[in-house]
Formats: C-alpha cells, structure tokens, sequence
C-alpha cells in the first residue's frame, strides 16, 4: 500500500497571483506574452470535480479572490479594496478570464462588534480541501465535501454575528458588476435556512444549516447565539430546495470532513506517482497537478439542460480545455471522464450542437467567436482511448453539430469571419469521417468527407502560413498555423516541404531573433499589439499555440522540440501565487505542464501522443482503466535534454509518436536522454 502524503507537495495559492516567474533566457526569451500576467486560480475548498466550492471572496477579478481589476493583457491592474474580504462565498471559476460569470453565491460573513466592511485575511493558510485565515481575531475556517460547503468561525468571546447575502453574484469591480438577483426568496425555520433565486437564468436553490438563532433584516440573514463557535452547513440545488436540504441531513463534524476531503485529493494524487531529483519540480508538479482535477464539476442528477443522470458544469473554457485538460481527465479518471462525455453528447441532442462553454448559466452560446466543434474533439478522444464504446452515437451527435444552424457559414457558404473555423470544422469533419469509414457509417462518412477537405484553402500557398485576412481569437495567423492537423505531410508540402516547414517553426519560436520586452501596462495596449506583429510564439502564456512545439516531430526535427519544451518548463512555470504563466483556463496550462513533465502530448481527437523532453525520472500513472503507464527516464538533467532512442513496451518507437490506442493498454516507455542533438 502506498502510504505517501501527496499532498504536502500541493501549493493551493498556486497561480493565484500575479506572475513571478524566472527570468527568461536563451529561445524563451524570445516569446511574447499576449494575455494577462496571472494564472486566475483560487484557493477555495474543495474535493476533485466537486460541485460545491467555498473561497475568500474580496469581489477581485476573475475568481472572487484577490486584487486584481479586470483585465486581458499585460500585468493585472490592482484595486486596493481587493486587499481585504468580504466574507467568504460560494462556487468559484478556476483560472478563467473574462468568461461572463463569476458565481460566488451564497456570501458568508463572519462579524464583530466592531468589524469594518473590508478586512485583511491574516496567517492565511490552505492545504487541500482546507483554508483558514484570522479577520480581526476570528479564526475562519472552510472545507467541502462534493455537495456540501462547511464554514467553522471560532471568536475570541460571545456576542458575535454570522451574515449570509443570498443576493451576491459575482465581482465587486467596476465593470463586472452584474444585476441584482431575480426572485429572492427566503425561509429560515429552526436551525435551517433556505433560499432560491434566478442567477444567471438558471434558478439556484439554497439550504444552510447553522448553530444558532437566524432572523432577516433587508434580505440580510443575521446569525447569533452560538456561543464563541459558529458551525454552517451550506448546500445548493440547480432542482429543488428538497435536494439542496437532503445533502445536508448526514451527521458530520467539522474536522471529519476537513479529513475525508484530504484523503480524496491524496486518493487522486496518488495516481500519479512521480520521482525526480529536483523536490522544487515535485511541488510544481502535484501543485499543477491539484489545479488539473478541479473542473469540470460533477452535478450529476441537476442537469437543467437535459433529462438524464450524469451531468457536468465548468467546461466553461472548452476553446482550451480540449488540448490537454480534459485528455488528461479522459486518459486517468474514469467517472468524470465519463460524465464528461455524456454531457456533451446529451447537450447536442437537447441544443442541436455542443456550446464552446457549459456551466450554471443559460447563455450557452455566449463564447461562439473563439472556436468550433471543440467538443467534437473530445468525444474523439475518449473513442480513442477506449471510454466511448458505441462510436454510432458519438458519430451522430458530432454530424448533428457539424450541420447545426450556426455552422451554415462553413457548411452551406463555405466562407468564416476566421480561418481557424476552417481548421477547427475541416480536421474535426476529418476525424469523425474516418471513424465513420471505420465502422462502416458511410452515411456520415459521405456528409463529412466533403468539408473534411476544405481546410486547404485557410491556407496561402505563397507564405505556407494561414492567410492574412479574418479574425484570429486571442493570436495572430502566426499562431494558428502550426497546429497538429489530421494530414501533416500535405500540411508541409503546402508549406514548401520539410526545410520551409522549419524555417517557418524557427521564425515563429524565435531562432535567430532579438530577445523581446514583455509588455507590463494594462492601461496600454499598444505593446501587446506590436508584439502580436512580431507573429511570435506566446510562451505558455495562452493555449492558443501550445501544441506548436511538437509540430517539429513532423519534420524530423524532434531536436527542436525538446529545446522548446524544456526552455518553457524552466522559464514559464515555477512556485508560489506567481508561478503559472497565463490563465490557467479550467486546468488548461497546468495539464499542459503535467504531460510535458512526464514527456508526452496528447493530439486532440487523434489516435496518437506525441513524444517531448521529460523532466522526471520515473512515473507510474494509473489510467482510467485500471491499467498502470510506467515512464522510465536514463540520464535525465539538465543539459541531457534531446531524446537518445524511445521505447515502449521494449519496442523502439521511430518518428516519437505513440498511439493513444496502445498507450491506454499500460506497460513501459522508456526515454533514454543525451546532451548531443538526435
């Protein structure tokens, strides 16, 4: 039995702060940031893919937490209100940007006599499923189950309140501001409030229970006499105020559930175990890897979308997600990858299409400019890795979105506002036809082959590059243009073979270019557009490129490759509040860091990882199905960086690339490293 504590290694704050990352040198000095400086995550309390979350809550940008102010570029702006909290709320994006709602329901507010509005968290202190800090004396303390939020304030004598604001939704700066909620309603009753309103569109359904005496003043519950130790419980339904009620008849202790949370994160760290030399890498490794397995968030049994069982909110950043969040959730957790899965095929029935976003909101069309069909990509890859069985219904609900109303642009005029819908619906319509092909649905394979054809004419012939005309979604054309397409020989020969190709990678990565300077105004964006004119990789600061690296393999320069992706380890993630580069998107940067430390990129919607750089020494990964990934790694360091020879299962792997369909069947891969170039 393996008895190590994996989560001491975990930072909760992790990229809870503004940037504070190594300083560059070599190739990633040549990168260019385009987003904001700050990794967007928060410390609440949590379990793994809970539904329920509870975090300090300052109303700062984007996760309730915090001091910044808005913003899309550059380092953050800071208010210096944000300093201090307000209470402590519930439910909370992770890692997000400007997404268009923000939760943090249900504000909790423990209070003195003499208690300002604001104050600062002191002895601040988190581990995970835990947070505690001191606000003018009063020890706060959280913890969460799946479905339950636990609030324990402890103060120095009697005579204290507990305040709950039914009626907070979202931030608390200008600009983020959202309505009043719709529909408050409120019922205390002896030891048990419950409330609903309409938030969002969706009718949220509250029950607290608590250890004292509860009266209401202006839509404000007041709670007192509870001694020196105030206890809440606190619940949420998106169906009933009887399921909201129901989570919380289990009899519990505070301390209990701090304890049982703590064991479940253990439990799901513990599938990735990992040895390296360098402890620091350790920690920056189960620290990303906590932030990796926090969305998406089962609310299974509360679909408002559909009538069925499994149910998942938060894939609220799926124009990110799809690239290595959710194949690092597909390949390792069995459960959530399956809820995953169905969500996005139930949600196509009941819409017609799959939205680029679904959390507790109605607006599922609301991110329709930053990509298409991403979830036809992840259905493919869970075909792939064996999670989907019945290929027919996957196959009907991508065909369904395909040709959905929003779509006709490319299906029926053959003409976006931008050149990666092309891309995005061409080797999507690809994939999908070729599974048809295999599994003798020509039906779909007649309607998709034609589009899946279409993808060349995003492309110019004269540059290699896609054309300099339409809209490019956080990037340039420069940044779209190397991504792992379904045929990349006809991809390179489209570039002028082999060598443009990788004259085109260098100059994008910044072989032979002057250092850049780091725009650090978020008043001034004019640093950020003459930067995306340099057409220059973003670093891992945005996933808009991050497959990018791998695209050398391709071109027999796996060299190229390794020097990327150990440059970005070492430059663009360290510890602390400051050590994610960009937003984390749902899990999205801090999954990239995970299979690039263990030497591996899955290609979304292939049948095939692709092979880096590792950073660690072993690791054994337990997969979705039981099965056991061993990596092994021969003279790793720091200047061995290039791959001497690959093998899985004892068999040399030629070309780097391994498919998903083999590697979910477990065994061995082994990395033999060198200091020479391969």
């Amino acid at each position: 039995m393996n008895n190590t504590d994996y989560c001491k290694y975990v930072n909760v704050f992790h990229g809870c702060g503004e940037i504070d990352l190594p300083k560059p040198e070599g190739i990633a000095a040549k990168w260019f940031f385009i987003k904001a400086g700050c990794g967007n995550t928060s410390p609440a309390a949590c379990v793994p893919f809970g539904a329920m979350s509870v975090s300090p809550y300052s109303g700062g940008y984007p996760t309730g937490y915090g001091d910044h102010k808005e913003n899309s570029h550059s380092r953050p702006a800071h208010f210096e209100e944000g300093k201090g909290l307000l209470g402590f709320a519930h439910l909370q994006q992770s890692g997000t940007g400007a997404i268009g709602y923000y939760y943090n329901y249900a504000l909790v507010t423990p209070k003195a006599a003499d208690s300002d509005v604001r104050r600062i968290p002191e002895k601040e202190f988190a581990e995970p499923g835990y947070y505690s800090c001191f606000l003018d004396g009063i020890k706060c303390e959280l913890t969460a189950s799946k479905k339950n939020a636990y609030h324990r304030y402890t103060f120095d004598e009697e005579g204290g309140t507990v305040e709950i604001d039914f009626g907070n939704n979202g931030l608390r700066i200008p600009g983020c501001e959202k309505e009043t909620v719709a529909g408050l309603s409120v019922c205390l009753t002896d030891g048990m409030i419950s409330a609903s309103a309409v938030i969002e569109g969706i009718k949220i359904y509250f029950a607290v229970s608590h250890n004292g005496t509860a009266t209401i003043d202006n839509n404000i519950i007041i709670i007192n006499n509870f001694g020196k130790q105030a206890l809440l419980s606190v619940s949420l339904s998106l169906k009933s105020y009887e399921k909201a009620t129901e989570n919380l008849k289990s009899i519990y202790s505070f301390n209990s559930i701090k304890k049982q949370s703590y064991s479940k994160w253990n439990n799901i760290l513990s599938g990735f175990d990992v040895e390296v030399k360098d402890e620091k890498i350790k920690r920056i490794f189960y620290s990303n890897l906590y932030h990796s397995l926090i969305k998406p968030c089962d609310w299974s049994g509360e679909s408002f979308i559909y009538d069925d069982e499994d149910f998942c909110v938060d894939l609220a950043t799926l124009w990110d997600m799809y690239k290595t969040a959710l194949p690092l959730i597909l390949l390792t957790q069995k459960d959530t990858g399956k809820k995953a899965v169905r969500t996005l095929i139930n949600t196509s029935r009941a819409l017609g299409e799959i939205p680029n976003s679904i959390g507790i909101s109605d607006n599922y069309m609301n991110h329709s400019t930053q990509a298409r069909m991403l979830g036809a990509y992840v259905l493919l890859t869970a075909y792939r890795y064996g999670i989907i069985t019945d290929a027919n219904e996957m196959l009907d609900a991508i065909c369904k979105d395909a040709f959905s109303e929003s779509k006709k642009d490319f299906t029926v005029d053959g003409k976006c506002s931008s050149y990666t819908f092309f891309l995005d619906m061409s080797d999507a319509c690809a994939l999908a036809a070729q599974t048809a092909a295999e599994i003798g649905r020509n039906d779909i394979y007649e309607k998709l082959i034609p589009l899946a054809k279409k993808w060349t004419e995003a492309y110019s012939p004269e540059t290699g590059m896609l054309k300099d005309e339409g809209v490019y979604y956080e990037g340039s054309l420069y940044n779209y243009s190397f991504r792992q397409m379904v045929n990349m020989e006809e991809r390179i020969e489209l570039a002028g073979g082999k060598d443009k190709f990788v004259k085109l990678l260098d100059d994008f990565f910044g072989y032979c270019a002057q250092d850049v300077i780091q725009p650090t105004d978020p008043f001034n964006y004019e640093p950020v557009s003459k930067g995306l004119g340099l057409g220059r990789f973003e670093g891992f600061n945005n996933e808009s490129d991050t497959e990018a690296p791998f695209s050398y393999i391709y071109a027999g320069r796996h060299d190229r490759t390794c020097e990327i992706i150990r440059s970005g380890m070492k430059y663009m993630f360290t510890e602390g509040r400051g050590g994610l580069p960009g937003n984390n998107d749902s899990g999205a940067l801090s999954s990239y860091y995970i299979f690039a430390t263990l030497g591996l990129f899955p290609v979304a919607g292939q049948n095939l990882f692709l092979a880096g750089s590792p950073l660690i020494d072993k690791a054994n990964i337990k997969l979705f199905n039981g099965n056991i990934l061993n990596i092994s790694v021969k003279n790793n360091s720091d200047e061995n960086i290039y791959v001497k020879s690959l093998k899985f299962n004892g068999v040399i792997i030629d070309g780097f690339r391994i498919e998903a369909s083999e590697l979910v069947k477990g065994g061995t891969i082994e990395f033999e490293m060198t200091n020479i170039k391969q």
